[in-house]
């Protein structure tokens, strides 16, 4: 406070407190009164310490007042900025190969087999590419019989993609024309001498017509596409076919996904023993799938709806359980297992193209996998070889087999075992070596429990493949495959009697040479063991059968 007016207060309240005195003695008598005045008397005051201490510096109090500014626009009649992107100038490893178009291969060899095969591409104009393809492989004689074992395969078709921005338009269109004879006879009977055999043509007529999206790495992906076969023969088979696919995946992050696989399949067969047939299958896979840190695990289920007539069968309607797991413990080792059941579509086209010596058939029926149970280890050592072993346990019915026909013996036919059991024992391996060596390997083992049937008529008991690539230098490319498969048991409907064929051994080898860029030469041995191989009884394929030839870009 002011010390003036500190100095007013007091002054007042003491001249205050010497008038009360005299108001009260208004009230009553005048007393006297006596006052002592002394002149000698000192006042003293006791000295105070002085205080040399600064006084603390205090903060600075924030403002508490709005400054406004007064911004006035100014408007320049100015072009917008465009922004121009360039290429990085970083010198970036190119590859010197150049790419063509097309190539013609042309070529031929023993057995009177010419090759004839060409391919154009056009994708260098707009957003579109469209590419025709043309071959045709004959083998105009045979092991046995001379022109009675011939056989030869033309294929002929086009395809298309359309790029817009977020999705691709495609389709084919493909015509595949391929003979065979039925020369399963035995040559050294001499009531056949002048046996001529019948030939059978398979004409096939497929379109396919689908939309996919361009990104195959964004959230939501899918793939939806129309399919028309159309199939006929010889004879009296004919198989009409059209087909729905579709699929759809979302991830809900980089770890989590669910999706859903569909396929509807309406197919119209007709052959000897049957017409006016119409063969219904749709089946749909819903299923979510977890990855993360070497963990993978799925899980859905196969909902199928299939109208094949059967004995004992309780319902069209099927839902089977599809779930799947593995576990890398880390690169070298990790371990996987899982249990699956579905109903695996089956149409003629699809046996006759397995077992080209297909008779009339009797019956069609899809294959009913109850479930199959997998469990193995797998793994990747140095970067460099992969390999995976393990075992499946199924139960199937409607599993098919061959035999040979009892009318014609040098014709199958389809027969079903309706409770089969199958156990597998797999394994597989992959090694790389640097750029100039790969090597990959298969082996599987079959064990078979039949209901019906005394033997797996013509499925092998075990099977081998091995592959070799090569490649000493850029130009030179050599391939070496070996192909062997044994324990397929033969039915001879005549004599009642089963039999096993010879175990089956293929070595072929393959030779590349690229003399430039646009022209190299190409040299083929199949069968160079020279072995009598049977993959059908009384059906021995080509010996040692060679080809050379061309090939040339443009």
């Amino acid at each position: 406070m002011n010390k003036n007016l500190i100095f007013r207060y007091i002054l007042i309240v003491f001249f205050f407190g010497l008038t009360l005195p005299s108001f009260a003695q208004q009230r009553g008598e005048v007393q006297d009164q006596e006052f002592v005045i002394r002149k000698d008397r000192v006042l003293t005051v006791p000295v105070q310490p002085r205080n040399f201490e600064r006084i603390p510096v205090l903060p600075t109090p924030k403002s508490t007042a709005n400054f406004n500014y007064l911004v006035k626009p100014f408007f320049l009649n100015l072009p917008p900025l465009e922004i121009a992107p360039e290429a990085s100038l970083k010198q970036f490893p190119r590859s010197n190969e150049e790419l063509f178009p097309g190539f013609v291969r042309v070529g031929y060899g023993n057995y009177s087999s010419p090759i004839v095969e060409a391919r154009y591409n056009l994708w260098e104009d707009g957003d579109f590419n469209i590419g025709a393809k043309v071959k045709h492989e004959g083998f105009y004689t045979g092991p046995i019989g001379g022109r009675n074992s011939a056989e030869n395969h033309t294929s002929v078709g086009v395809d298309g993609t359309l790029f817009k921005d977020y999705f691709e338009l495609y389709g084919h269109v493909d015509y595949n024309r391929d003979l065979y004879n039925f020369y399963g006879y035995d040559p050294e009977n001499v009531n056949l001498q002048e046996f001529v055999t019948t030939q059978n043509i398979f004409n096939t007529f497929k379109i396919k017509a689908g939309i996919s999206n361009l990104e195959k790495m964004s959230d939501l992906n899918y793939d939806a596409n129309l399919n028309v076969r159309l199939f006929n023969d010889s004879f009296m088979a004919v198989e009409n076919e059209i087909g729905i696919n579709g699929r759809a995946d979302f991830w809900y992050n980089e770890n989590l996904r669910t999706a859903v696989d569909a396929n509807l399949s309406l197919t119209t067969p007709s052959d000897e023993f049957y017409g006016d047939i119409n063969r219904n299958y749709f089946k749909i896979k819903p299923y979510v799938e977890y990855r993360r840190q070497g963990l993978s695990v799925l899980a859905g289920a196969n909902i199928v709806f299939e109208n094949d007539i059967t004995t004992n069968k309780k319902s069209d309607f099927h839902i089977f359980p599809a779930i799947s797991g593995s576990y890398m413990l880390d690169e070298a080792f990790g371990v996987y297992a899982g249990v699956e059941g579905d109903v695996i579509r089956k149409t003629y086209y699809d046996f006759v193209m397995e077992n080209p010596f297909l008779g009339p058939s009797a019956e069609l029926l899809n294959t009913i996998q109850n479930f199959v149970a997998s469990a193995g280890v797998k793994g990747t050592i140095n970067g460099e070889l992969t390999y995976e072993a393990g075992v499946n346990v199924g139960k199937y019915a409607n599993m098919h087999f061959f035999t040979t026909s009892p009318s014609d013996s040098l014709r199958f036919n389809m027969v079903y075992d309706s409770d089969t059991r199958v156990i597998n024992y797999t394994a597989s391996v992959g090694w790389e070596y640097q750029d100039w060596y790969k090597l990959t390997g298969s082996v599987n083992y079959y064990q078979y429990t039949l209901n019906d049937l005394d033997a797996a008529f013509h499925r092998p008991e075990w099977e081998l493949s091995l592959g070799n690539t090569f490649k000493p230098t850029e130009k030179f490319l050599i391939n070496a495959n070996v192909n062997a498969m044994g324990g397929i048991v033969a039915y001879k409907p005549t004599l009642d009697v089963s039999e096993t064929l010879p175990m089956i051994f293929d070595l072929n080898l393959k030779l590349d040479y690229k003399i430039n860029n646009q022209i190299s030469v190409f040299a083929v041995g199949n069968n160079l063991l020279n072995q009598s191989n049977q993959r059908f009884l009384n059906y021995p394929v080509r010996g040692i059968q060679g080809i050379g030839g061309l090939t040339v870009k443009f």
